[in-house]
């Protein structure tokens, strides 16, 4: 799972990893504007790190609104 969140001046991306071994977790990693790993987190679930990525969408996206006003008053 992917996602995006786009304000007029950054765009933070948001993807699951699945584990790449045995005893690894799944990995919920948050790109920033610039490229740069902003936050991450091991899930023991497929669905627990699903569910925080849309969280975390829903969270920036408040952000996006609140910092661009017109623009939610548009949507």
């Amino acid at each position: 799972m992917s996602g995006q969140i786009d304000t007029a001046t950054s765009s933070y991306r948001f993807a699951v990893y699945p584990p790449s071994g045995s005893g690894m977790p799944w990995l919920l990693v948050c790109i920033g504007p610039d490229g740069d790993v902003v936050d991450s987190q091991g899930f023991t679930t497929s669905e627990a790190a699903t569910a925080a990525s849309r969280r975390a969408q829903a969270f920036f996206g408040v952000l996006t609104a609140f910092s661009q006003p017109e623009a939610a008053l548009a949507a």
